[in-house]
């Protein structure tokens, strides 16, 4: 029984992305947000996130389009492109950044990891959409924004603890070039926002719950607790370079 309405939820959930227009706006925005629609950015600041949507090499890997080969992991000399890349005619991050096939090969990744993310979304996440928190109304689009950025666990995690940024390790603001937990908070609050044009208006969220969340359901009061992702995440805009 519980795995049948899980099933009908992934559905719903999947055959609601499949809507043309929602998929294309939210495309748009996460292009826009991530690198100005520049299909050849490059994190320069020591990450792996490439090309219009900020897409990590380590990402790339989970979707089967590159395959980490030893060292570290955020350096792209350490992955090498998979047959699903290259019959598709991408075998070098030159070919992914700046190739007609590169770029619909972005577009496919970004496709098929935004799906993986919808799926994933818990359904005290979902249930966010239509609800205004802090002056930032909620939208299916923003919370999948958010899930790019910080991977879906993540998100859920965050909206579990009542919005709590300290539910996320130090190595969240380091990875990412915030200096304070109300930085994060703020970033985040103002992504979900960006996809219905409201703005964050500030407010308690560091080291406990906001006021606001009270009464909805399964929000409340919660013990922080550390999430499973591993930074670097998809890249800013602000630390993009030129082309590869």
């Amino acid at each position: 029984m519980i795995l049948r309405r899980t099933l009908r939820t992934l559905a719903l959930a999947l055959a609601l992305w499949a809507t043309a227009a929602l998929a294309d706006e939210y495309a748009d925005l996460i292009r826009t947000q991530e690198s100005g629609g520049n299909y050849g950015a490059l994190n320069t600041q020591g990450g792996t996130a490439a090309g219009a949507y900020q897409i990590t090499a380590g990402t790339l890997a989970s979707l089967g389009y590159v395959r980490h080969t030893g060292g570290s992991r955020g350096s792209w000399s350490n992955y090498e492109w998979t047959s699903q890349a290259t019959s598709q005619g991408v075998s070098s991050l030159s070919g992914f950044l700046n190739s007609p096939s590169g770029h619909a090969l972005q577009d496919q990744a970004f496709n098929t990891l935004t799906t993986r993310n919808l799926s994933a979304l818990s359904s005290q996440t979902r249930g966010l959409a239509g609800q205004t928190i802090n002056g930032v109304t909620f939208t299916e689009s923003g919370l999948l924004t958010a899930a790019h950025f910080l991977g879906a666990g993540a998100l859920n995690d965050w909206v579990e603890s009542g919005f709590d940024p300290t539910v996320f390790p130090p190595e969240y603001l380091t990875a990412n070039g915030f200096s304070s937990y109300d930085e994060l908070q703020s970033h985040l609050m103002n992504r979900i926002g960006g996809a219905s044009g409201t703005t964050y208006a500030g407010g308690a969220g560091t080291g406990g719950t906001f006021e606001q969340t009270e009464g909805f359901p399964g929000l409340g009061a919660k013990r922080p607790i550390l999430i499973r992702e591993t930074p670097p995440f998809q890249g800013e805009r602000t630390n993009l370079g030129g082309n590869q």
